[in-house]
């Protein structure tokens, strides 16, 4: 629910993901079933008692799972990676690169208003971290298949 809640899934992707469990194990979870049933979002809304809470990602966490997507879609999710970065950074420790990197990217875009030098900044940067995070959102990816 969390790779869902983060936006990595769509609410068909998490039914379908469901409606296979179902298929697949001789006893499912109730919870899986009610996703089958009732969907993400509906899930999602009811309380701890009917349904798990999802896990919440650590920062490089979501980091190493964006640049992942990042990876097979750069210029469809590149826009939505700077803004998330962006704003994520400004909550966390700046002694960790991937969130220096969200604060150079908010100087450079934002106070510089500099877009071709942060771009390339940006990709220098991607060429380095995403080889580093992948093997981080593959864990992720393995874990819920």
């Amino acid at each position: 629910m969390a790779i869902y809640k983060n936006r990595f899934l769509s609410n068909e992707e998490v039914v379908s993901w469901a409606d296979e469990q179902l298929l697949n194990e001789s006893e499912p979870f109730d919870y899986i079933s009610e996703l089958s049933l009732k969907g993400p979002k509906r899930c999602l809304a009811l309380s701890q008692h009917e349904f798990p809470v999802p896990r919440e990602f650590t920062y490089i966490e979501e980091f190493s799972l964006r640049v992942y997507e990042l990876e097979k879609n750069y210029d469809l999710k590149i826009d939505a990676f700077v803004r998330w970065i962006i704003g994520a950074a400004m909550r966390s420790d700046i002694e960790i690169r991937e969130v220096h990197l969200g604060y150079l990217l908010d100087h450079y875009f934002l106070d510089c208003d500099d877009l071709k030098f942060a771009n390339e900044f940006l990709k220098k940067e991607l060429a380095i971290l995403i080889p580093k995070n992948k093997p981080i959102a593959e864990e992720i990816w393995r874990e819920i298949a």
